[in-house]
């Protein structure tokens, strides 16, 4: 019996597609007996882990009425999707283990921020408090697998979590692929990789956004995301405030300028760094500590960069 040829890689890189807001780069590596065998399978790689996004993007956008999120919050639907259900208890997973630190229901308060940034004057702490009475609990339960409304649900948004889940879903499609060895998916902060090629990933210094990376990153089989006040937020009478809004007092997160997670997955790693950047450093350590796989990484207001406990 003769040995065949050794399997050949073919990257199919550098691709950028318009999705979820942002530019998303997907990579994917195939190996086969020919370059353009290995070409072949990465490029119908690439076109599903696209349609899946595509896909997934109409399930979770806020900005689209017809979505399956709008319809459900606004009750046009009661049986939501498998990938909807599966969002909505991880968000109550957080909600809670958070002590409502990270909160699926806040859309009001950044429409009222929003608004206030309309307006060029701060939000009273009047309407502060109102919005907030309305975030002391959730307003849906999921049990063995199914959503229940206990509440008002027009509020929800969960793209605090859906885009690292959507890249989730992204990458796993990819690697069902025969022959597809390696694949990574970055969404604008949010990024997965699986394979076994190790990537360097530099994390930006909020503080100089177009210098040198305050880090850079070793990454093999895993997620990155990041949560921050600068790029986003309210400028309000020449002052910026950025768009991490604490769930608990409904003011906007002060002094914590960007926050980094490496997890085993990027809906993780997203809901992680909404949590520590929420929290603070301290009070969130503890419960990170608890965490598998996980580790931390805070820019603060001065620059400094320092590294929670798993992070080498």
């Amino acid at each position: 019996m003769s040995a065949g040829r050794a399997p050949r890689r073919q990257s199919c890189s550098g691709r950028y597609h318009p999705l979820l807001g942002t530019n998303v780069e997907i990579r994917v590596d195939a190996a086969a007996q020919s370059d353009d065998d290995a070409q072949r399978l990465a490029s119908d790689a690439e076109s599903a882990t696209v349609d899946e996004m595509l896909r997934l993007q109409v399930v979770f956008s806020v900005f689209d009425p017809d979505s399956e999120v709008c319809r459900w919050r606004t009750g046009a639907t009661d049986t939501p999707s498998p990938e909807l259900v599966e969002c909505l208890a991880a968000a109550e997973h957080w909600w809670k283990v958070s002590g409502g630190a990270f909160h699926p229901a806040s859309a009001r308060l950044r429409t009222l921020w929003l608004g206030a940034e309309a307006d060029q004057r701060l939000p009273s702490d009047h309407e502060l408090a109102e919005v907030v009475s309305g975030l002391h609990g959730l307003p849906y339960v999921v049990h063995e697998g199914r959503v229940s409304r206990t509440g008002d649900c027009t509020g929800i948004d969960l793209n605090a979590i859906a885009k690292g889940y959507i890249v989730d879903r992204a990458v796993a499609t990819a690697m069902r692929f025969p022959g597809v060895v390696d694949v990574l998916v970055n969404a604008g902060g949010d990024l997965r990789h699986e394979g076994d090629r190790e990537l360097r990933v530099g994390v930006e210094d909020p503080a100089d956004r177009a210098g040198p990376p305050a880090t850079v990153v070793d990454l093999a089989r895993g997620a990155l995301a990041t949560s921050g006040s600068v790029h986003r937020g309210f400028q309000i009478a020449g002052t910026w405030y950025g768009h991490v809004l604490d769930p608990r007092t409904g003011r906007p997160v002060a002094d914590r300028p960007s926050t980094t997670v490496r997890a085993r997955d990027a809906m993780t790693a997203d809901a992680i760094a909404t949590v520590v950047n929420v929290l603070g450093w301290p009070a969130a350590e503890p419960l990170v500590a608890d965490l598998p796989d996980v580790a931390v990484l805070s820019v603060d207001a001065a620059g400094s960069v320092l590294r929670g406990s798993g992070w080498s």
